[in-house]
């Protein structure tokens, strides 16, 4: 859901990877919320990273799928990211908070891409993070706002 008075809003690799799988139970969540979003007025950013992950995911084969990938629809999408999204740098100073958050986070393994995914807003000065997988990023709660692609309802 969209919130007023986000002007920047990063948005993770999931979210586009679920946009652009038509079978993906959150397409219409992520498309929603992106449109939403786009409609409150809020710029969409990602980073280089982002745009590698999403390769890295729907170029690997599902298990059981027999089909190559849809290459020209991958590279569509690509090319549509770049057009409608700010594309943020990875650049020396994000290194360098990437140091400094790995370090007084914690951060280890894999976890080191969701780091340098909040090195690069914070050198960017984007604060706003849309993602499915907010787990990954509370131990960064105090110097980012999450918004949850689905939000939990109550049971």
């Amino acid at each position: 859901m969209a919130t007023t008075g986000v002007r920047h809003l990063f948005v993770d690799t999931n979210v586009l990877v679920y946009a652009t799988d038509a079978n993906s139970p959150w397409q219409g969540a992520a498309t929603s919320a992106l449109e939403g979003w786009r409609r409150a007025g809020t710029q969409l950013c990602l980073s280089v990273q982002v745009l590698r992950e999403y390769l890295a995911v729907v170029t690997r084969p599902a298990p059981g799928q027999t089909t190559p990938p849809d290459w020209t629809a991958i590279l569509a999408n690509l090319a549509a990211f770049r057009a409608q999204f700010l594309v943020l740098e990875d650049t020396g100073p994000v290194a360098e908070e990437l140091a400094r958050l790995a370090q007084q986070f914690a951060v280890r393994g894999r976890q080191i891409h969701d780091a340098n995914l909040v090195a690069v807003m914070r050198r960017s000065g984007v604060r706003d993070l849309l993602t499915h997988n907010t787990a990954d990023f509370t131990r960064f709660s105090a110097l980012i706002q999450v918004h949850p692609l689905v939000l939990a309802t109550p049971s």
